[in-house]
Protein backbone atom coordinates (compact mmCIF):
# COMPACT_ATOMS: atom_id res chain seq x y z
CA UNK A 1 0.00 0.00 0.00
CA UNK A 2 0.89 3.25 -1.07
CA UNK A 3 2.13 5.80 1.83
CA UNK A 4 -0.66 7.11 4.17
CA UNK A 5 -1.09 11.15 3.70
CA UNK A 6 -2.31 13.23 6.90
CA UNK A 7 -5.48 14.85 6.62
CA UNK A 8 -4.88 17.03 8.65
CA UNK A 9 -2.45 19.82 9.51
CA UNK A 10 -3.38 20.84 13.07
CA UNK A 11 -1.37 19.68 15.94
CA UNK A 12 -1.97 16.44 18.25
CA UNK A 13 -4.80 17.58 20.87
CA UNK A 14 -3.43 15.23 23.42
CA UNK A 15 -6.17 16.28 25.96
CA UNK A 16 -8.88 15.29 23.83
CA UNK A 17 -6.86 11.82 22.79
CA UNK A 18 -7.22 11.30 25.90
CA UNK A 19 -10.29 11.60 26.90
CA UNK A 20 -11.49 10.01 23.99
CA UNK A 21 -9.53 6.80 24.76
CA UNK A 22 -10.98 6.73 28.42
CA UNK A 23 -14.57 6.91 26.64
CA UNK A 24 -13.59 4.26 24.41
CA UNK A 25 -12.55 1.64 26.53
CA UNK A 26 -14.88 2.38 29.24
CA UNK A 27 -17.41 1.74 26.19
CA UNK A 28 -16.30 -2.01 26.27
CA UNK A 29 -14.35 -2.12 29.04
CA UNK A 30 -15.00 -5.54 30.20
CA UNK A 31 -14.10 -6.98 26.71
CA UNK A 32 -11.13 -4.85 26.20
CA UNK A 33 -9.49 -5.96 29.72
CA UNK A 34 -10.73 -9.92 29.52
CA UNK A 35 -8.72 -9.80 26.25
CA UNK A 36 -5.74 -8.41 27.80
CA UNK A 37 -6.14 -10.70 30.74
CA UNK A 38 -6.39 -13.85 28.00
CA UNK A 39 -3.63 -12.35 25.56
CA UNK A 40 -1.27 -11.08 28.66
CA UNK A 41 -1.60 -14.55 30.43
CA UNK A 42 -0.39 -16.71 27.09
CA UNK A 43 2.13 -14.44 26.32
CA UNK A 44 3.53 -14.35 30.12
CA UNK A 45 3.21 -18.22 30.50
CA UNK A 46 5.03 -18.12 26.81
CA UNK A 47 8.22 -16.08 28.44
CA UNK A 48 8.18 -18.48 31.87
CA UNK A 49 8.33 -21.48 29.04
CA UNK A 50 11.54 -19.63 27.29
CA UNK A 51 12.80 -18.84 30.37
CA UNK A 52 12.46 -22.35 31.55
CA UNK A 53 13.58 -24.02 27.99
CA UNK A 54 16.89 -21.62 28.16
CA UNK A 55 17.89 -22.42 31.52
CA UNK A 56 17.44 -26.37 30.57
CA UNK A 57 20.20 -25.99 27.48
CA UNK A 58 22.51 -24.01 29.72
CA UNK A 59 22.33 -26.54 32.55
CA UNK A 60 22.50 -29.72 30.48
CA UNK A 61 25.87 -31.16 30.08
CA UNK A 62 27.87 -31.63 27.01
CA UNK A 63 25.46 -30.74 24.20
CA UNK A 64 22.36 -28.80 24.55
CA UNK A 65 19.14 -30.99 24.33
CA UNK A 66 16.96 -31.13 21.35
CA UNK A 67 14.00 -31.35 23.17
CA UNK A 68 14.94 -27.82 25.38
CA UNK A 69 15.79 -26.40 22.35
CA UNK A 70 12.51 -27.06 20.98
CA UNK A 71 10.63 -25.74 23.76
CA UNK A 72 12.33 -22.57 23.32
CA UNK A 73 11.77 -21.96 20.01
CA UNK A 74 8.00 -23.26 20.63
CA UNK A 75 8.16 -20.47 23.70
CA UNK A 76 9.46 -17.88 21.95
CA UNK A 77 6.68 -18.46 19.00
CA UNK A 78 4.29 -18.23 21.33
CA UNK A 79 5.44 -14.94 23.08
CA UNK A 80 5.87 -13.36 19.76
CA UNK A 81 2.76 -14.01 18.13
CA UNK A 82 0.28 -13.62 21.45
CA UNK A 83 2.10 -9.94 21.24
CA UNK A 84 1.31 -9.05 18.02
CA UNK A 85 -2.37 -10.67 18.57
CA UNK A 86 -2.96 -8.47 21.42
CA UNK A 87 -1.34 -5.13 19.96
CA UNK A 88 -3.77 -5.63 16.76
CA UNK A 89 -6.84 -6.66 18.20
CA UNK A 90 -6.70 -3.69 21.08
CA UNK A 91 -6.31 -1.46 18.12
CA UNK A 92 -9.05 -2.72 16.21
CA UNK A 93 -11.09 -2.77 19.20
CA UNK A 94 -10.14 0.71 19.96
CA UNK A 95 -11.05 1.39 16.37
CA UNK A 96 -14.54 0.09 17.02
CA UNK A 97 -15.05 1.95 20.14
CA UNK A 98 -13.87 4.90 18.93
CA UNK A 99 -16.95 4.97 16.51
CA UNK A 100 -18.96 4.62 19.00
CA UNK A 101 -19.63 0.50 19.00
CA UNK A 102 -19.94 -1.62 21.89
CA UNK A 103 -17.09 -4.37 20.59
CA UNK A 104 -17.09 -7.88 21.89
CA UNK A 105 -14.91 -9.93 22.93
CA UNK A 106 -15.25 -12.49 19.85
CA UNK A 107 -13.85 -9.70 17.82
CA UNK A 108 -10.73 -8.83 19.59
CA UNK A 109 -10.15 -12.66 19.54
CA UNK A 110 -10.50 -13.37 16.26
CA UNK A 111 -6.51 -12.92 14.83
CA UNK A 112 -6.09 -10.51 12.04
CA UNK A 113 -3.09 -11.95 10.59
CA UNK A 114 -2.06 -9.78 7.72
CA UNK A 115 -2.28 -7.06 10.16
CA UNK A 116 -0.27 -8.81 12.49
CA UNK A 117 2.35 -9.71 9.92
CA UNK A 118 2.65 -6.03 8.56
CA UNK A 119 2.71 -5.00 12.53
CA UNK A 120 5.90 -7.64 13.18
CA UNK A 121 7.44 -6.18 10.05
CA UNK A 122 7.17 -2.58 10.97
CA UNK A 123 8.41 -3.08 14.66
CA UNK A 124 11.40 -5.23 13.08
CA UNK A 125 12.06 -2.18 10.79
CA UNK A 126 12.30 0.10 13.70
CA UNK A 127 14.47 -2.17 15.99
CA UNK A 128 17.06 -2.33 12.87
CA UNK A 129 17.15 1.55 13.03
CA UNK A 130 17.43 1.47 16.73
CA UNK A 131 19.93 -1.33 16.95
CA UNK A 132 22.52 1.04 13.89
CA UNK A 133 22.00 4.00 16.01
CA UNK A 134 23.27 2.21 18.71
CA UNK A 135 26.25 0.28 17.05
CA UNK A 136 27.29 3.89 15.47
CA UNK A 137 26.81 5.44 18.72
CA UNK A 138 29.31 2.98 20.27
CA UNK A 139 31.46 2.75 17.41
CA UNK A 140 31.59 6.41 17.21
CA UNK A 141 32.54 6.78 21.66
CA UNK A 142 35.26 3.72 21.51
CA UNK A 143 37.24 6.23 18.67
CA UNK A 144 36.54 9.32 20.39
CA UNK A 145 37.78 8.01 23.65
CA UNK A 146 40.97 6.73 22.02
CA UNK A 147 41.00 10.45 20.79
CA UNK A 148 39.90 12.43 23.59
CA UNK A 149 38.92 10.38 26.70
CA UNK A 150 36.79 13.74 27.77
CA UNK A 151 34.39 13.30 24.46
CA UNK A 152 33.24 9.77 25.32
CA UNK A 153 30.18 10.74 26.97
CA UNK A 154 28.98 12.95 23.67
CA UNK A 155 28.03 9.62 22.18
CA UNK A 156 26.18 8.59 24.39
CA UNK A 157 24.45 11.98 24.68
CA UNK A 158 23.59 11.90 20.88
CA UNK A 159 22.25 7.97 20.94
CA UNK A 160 19.80 8.98 23.70
CA UNK A 161 18.63 12.04 21.69
CA UNK A 162 18.11 9.97 18.69
CA UNK A 163 16.18 7.23 20.18
CA UNK A 164 13.88 10.22 21.92
CA UNK A 165 13.60 11.41 18.43
CA UNK A 166 12.71 7.93 16.82
CA UNK A 167 10.37 7.20 19.45
CA UNK A 168 8.34 10.10 19.20
CA UNK A 169 8.48 10.10 15.12
CA UNK A 170 6.97 6.76 15.71
CA UNK A 171 4.52 6.59 18.24
CA UNK A 172 1.48 6.62 15.83
CA UNK A 173 3.45 3.61 13.69
CA UNK A 174 1.21 0.95 14.86
CA UNK A 175 -1.89 2.17 14.31
CA UNK A 176 -0.79 3.36 10.47
CA UNK A 177 0.36 0.03 10.32
CA UNK A 178 -3.06 -1.63 11.91
CA UNK A 179 -5.62 0.36 10.68
CA UNK A 180 -3.96 2.08 7.57
CA UNK A 181 -2.85 -0.90 6.52
CA UNK A 182 0.26 0.19 5.12
CA UNK A 183 3.24 -1.46 4.62
CA UNK A 184 6.04 -1.16 7.53
CA UNK A 185 8.38 1.00 5.08
CA UNK A 186 5.10 3.41 4.48
CA UNK A 187 4.15 3.42 8.14
CA UNK A 188 7.44 5.04 8.89
CA UNK A 189 7.42 7.57 6.43
CA UNK A 190 3.72 8.19 6.77
CA UNK A 191 4.69 8.45 11.00
CA UNK A 192 7.45 11.25 10.26
CA UNK A 193 5.73 13.13 7.64
CA UNK A 194 2.79 13.35 9.73
CA UNK A 195 4.79 13.66 13.60
CA UNK A 196 7.72 15.56 12.07
CA UNK A 197 5.68 19.41 11.72
CA UNK A 198 4.25 18.75 15.59
CA UNK A 199 6.88 16.99 16.87
CA UNK A 200 6.75 18.27 20.51
CA UNK A 201 2.82 17.99 20.79
CA UNK A 202 3.70 13.77 19.57
CA UNK A 203 6.38 13.90 22.55
CA UNK A 204 3.75 14.48 25.09
CA UNK A 205 1.57 12.21 24.08
CA UNK A 206 4.43 9.98 23.95
CA UNK A 207 5.33 10.75 27.79
CA UNK A 208 1.05 10.37 28.85
CA UNK A 209 0.86 7.15 27.32
CA UNK A 210 4.27 6.47 28.80
CA UNK A 211 3.06 7.62 32.23
CA UNK A 212 -0.58 5.41 31.81
CA UNK A 213 1.85 1.50 30.82
CA UNK A 214 4.10 2.86 33.42
CA UNK A 215 1.22 3.10 36.56
CA UNK A 216 -0.12 -0.32 35.33
CA UNK A 217 3.64 -1.73 35.77
CA UNK A 218 3.54 -0.37 39.23
CA UNK A 219 0.68 -1.87 40.26
CA UNK A 220 1.67 -5.42 39.95
CA UNK A 221 1.46 -5.29 36.33
CA UNK A 222 -2.34 -5.98 36.98
CA UNK A 223 -3.19 -2.45 36.31
CA UNK A 224 -1.91 -3.25 32.69
CA UNK A 225 -5.36 -4.98 32.33
CA UNK A 226 -7.21 -1.49 32.05
CA UNK A 227 -3.47 0.53 31.02
CA UNK A 228 -3.00 -0.99 27.99
CA UNK A 229 -6.32 -0.60 26.68
CA UNK A 230 -6.59 3.21 27.49
CA UNK A 231 -2.94 3.65 26.22
CA UNK A 232 -3.63 1.89 22.63
CA UNK A 233 -7.40 3.79 22.87
CA UNK A 234 -5.62 7.35 23.38
CA UNK A 235 -2.88 6.14 19.98
CA UNK A 236 -5.84 5.40 18.40
CA UNK A 237 -7.47 8.53 18.95
CA UNK A 238 -4.53 10.48 18.17
CA UNK A 239 -4.27 8.47 14.73
CA UNK A 240 -7.83 9.44 14.07
CA UNK A 241 -7.21 13.14 14.50
CA UNK A 242 -4.51 13.34 11.37
CA UNK A 243 -5.36 10.39 9.49
CA UNK A 244 -9.29 9.92 9.25
CA UNK A 245 -11.27 12.62 8.12
CA UNK A 246 -14.22 14.25 9.15
CA UNK A 247 -17.57 12.01 9.53
CA UNK A 248 -15.50 8.79 8.06
CA UNK A 249 -15.55 5.86 10.47
CA UNK A 250 -12.27 4.33 11.68
CA UNK A 251 -13.25 0.96 11.60
CA UNK A 252 -13.44 -1.30 9.02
Amino acid sequence: MSRLEPCSDAPIAIRRAVDQGWRAYRRSAWSFSGFVLLAGSLNLLAQLGFRRASEAMVTAAGDPAPAAMVAAAAALLIWGVSGLWLLVGLLQGAAGALDGEAVPLARLLSPQWRAMLRSFGTLALIAVVLWGVRELADATGALLTLLQPLLAPLPLLARLAVLVYLATDQVLCLPITVLGGATPLAAVQSGRRAIDPHWLQALGLLLVVSLMLLAGVLLLLAGLVVSLPVALCTLTAAYRQLFVPPGHRLSR
